[in-house]
């Protein structure tokens, strides 16, 4: 019999499109799934495709809060919403949300959200699903964008050639970032001529401003998550660190060269159809090449890559 579920995950938005190998086999399953996170993050995974959740209630509510308050009771909107929920599978290792949200759902699965033994977090995240029955070793589908969302990602795409590159220079960390002046140096070699498709996160003014005044940018700056990834799916290569951008290119299929410093690929690199990691020399993001990064990408390209994760 179909289930409906819940979801519950903090983190950034990588950390959220990690669960789409969970939820593709709860959708499968027949229920609907519900999914409890930050707001920004959440968001982009809530759409119409079998990897995509139905529904999102914001981490950051009051509501939310008093899960985590001893003995707390719920009532209201979120109540409402939780007594039709038949499983919870909580990433947390907070015993007194698990313990409140019994108190609502007839059944409670905590799930520590830190991969473990070097799996791939995809995997991981996954693994509780496994011991209910339901089979996780499809790999999620790319996601899909609304009527209304692809009509928003046709204004960027209409500055842009129907085959374009794409790339993100930024990243949460300096540590996991390539220099800026090596993304330079891979347009100078890979950039058709004619306009190109830089990503610019809140975060990413610093390593985007030069790459910006380059001939052909067409800059894309802040975009929701899921507009940037119905345009990002059009992309003939996205390049870019191990980020946010790059597991939401990977998440919509475009075809996805991550390079990754101080991280191991093996437990966080993206997953999608199309995507192919680059590890610099002993983690160290200036020590990795700029000809390295150009085989790499033209691997990518010629499709020698391999799906991750």
């Amino acid at each position: 019999m179909a289930r409906n579920t819940l979801l519950v995950r903090a983190g950034a938005l990588g950390d959220v499109l990690l669960l789409r190998r969970a939820v593709a086999a709860l959708r499968r399953d027949g229920g609907r799934v519900l999914l409890i996170a930050p707001a920004s993050a959440g968001a982009a995974i809530v759409g119409p495709g079998p990897s995509e959740v139905d529904e999102l209630v914001a981490w950051d509510t009051a509501e939310v809060a008093r899960l985590f308050v001893a003995e707390a009771g719920l009532a209201g909107r979120l109540r409402e919403r939780l007594v039709t929920i038949d499983l919870a599978l909580v990433y947390s290792r907070s015993d007194v949300l698990a313990r409140n949200l019994g108190r609502v759902v007839p059944r409670v699965v905590s799930h520590d959200p830190v991969p473990a033994g070097g799996l791939h977090a995809s995997r991981w995240l996954a693994r509780p699903l496994d011991a209910l029955g339901l089979g996780t070793e499809i790999d999620p589908e790319p996601m899909r964008a609304t009527a209304a969302e692809a009509a928003e990602a046709r204004r960027v795409l209409s500055a842009l050639p129907e085959t374009f590159l794409a790339v993100h220079p930024g990243s949460g960390s300096p540590a996991k970032s390539w220099p800026p002046e090596r993304f330079a140096a891979l347009l100078d070699v890979l950039a058709p001529p004619g306009a190109w498709l830089l990503v610019e996160g809140p975060a990413d003014a610093a390593p985007a401003a030069a790459l910006a005044q380059r001939p052909g940018a067409v800059v894309a700056r802040a975009l929701p998550p899921r507009m940037l990834g119905a345009v990002l799916s059009h992309a003939a290569l996205f390049v870019g660190n191990d980020s946010g951008v790059s597991h939401l290119a990977a998440a919509w299929g475009a075809p996805t060269l991550v390079l990754f410093g101080p991280t191991d690929p093996a437990v966080w690199a993206p997953v999608g159809p199309h995507v192919s990691v680059l590890r610099a020399p002993e983690g160290r993001m200036d020590a990795l090449a700029v000809e390295a990064v150009v085989a790499a990408a033209r691997a990518t390209l010629s499709g020698r890559a391999h799906p991750s994760g």
